[in-house]
């Protein structure tokens, strides 16, 4: 809270601190949810940085709600700037506005990352999309969106104590591909 009332206060210091220190966890966030369909199409640092000017300019209407609550927040605006973006990108796809055969698409910008611990945040991504696509979103939702075991149940239709398994499972699995060998 302290950060953020130095943001308030017009600490630009504290501005780039808060920036740094979330980057690269909110990053994976963006890349994780917009995968690897809309990724050809929409750039997730620009996402990213969007994100990073609404809380900027929203950080008035933050409420402390407790440890973590900032990541909550600020995880809660890059899954609403997503689902945003991808709304008007099948608009424009529906209203023919956007060329999406081969031959557009490769006149696009590659969308790589730019992660500030890119060799760590770069193999936890290949290592999630890696995954099967029921372990990738169980973790996505429990450690990217910071949802509780309950919430996650009922966003999956199932039953918590299936979904604690399922994360043990998922997350026990992620951790094998982590430990693995580069190329292996």
């Amino acid at each position: 809270m302290d950060l953020v009332q130095r943001i308030r206060q017009g600490d630009r210091a504290a501005w780039n601190e808060l920036y740094q220190r979330y980057h690269d966890q909110l990053l994976l966030s963006v890349r994780m949810r917009l995968g690897p369909g809309l990724r050809r199409y929409l750039q997730s640092e620009d996402i990213f940085q969007s994100v990073a000017l609404e809380a900027f300019r929203s950080l008035e209407r933050f409420e402390y709600r407790g440890e973590g609550s900032l990541e909550r927040y600020l995880r809660t605006l890059v899954v609403n700037k997503i689902r945003d973006r991808a709304d008007a990108f099948a608009a424009q796809k529906r209203a023919d506005t956007l060329p999406l055969d081969e031959t557009h698409a490769e006149s696009l910008p590659a969308p790589g990352p730019s992660y500030h611990d890119a060799e760590r945040y770069e193999r936890l991504e290949r290592a999630l999309e890696a995954l099967p696509t029921e372990q990738r979103e169980l973790i996505v939702l429990r450690k990217l969106e910071g949802l509780s075991s309950q919430e996650v149940a009922a966003r999956l239709g199932i039953g918590d104590d299936a979904a604690r398994k399922a994360f043990s499972r998922a997350m026990a699995r992620l951790t094998t591909l982590l430990a693995a060998p580069r190329g292996a």
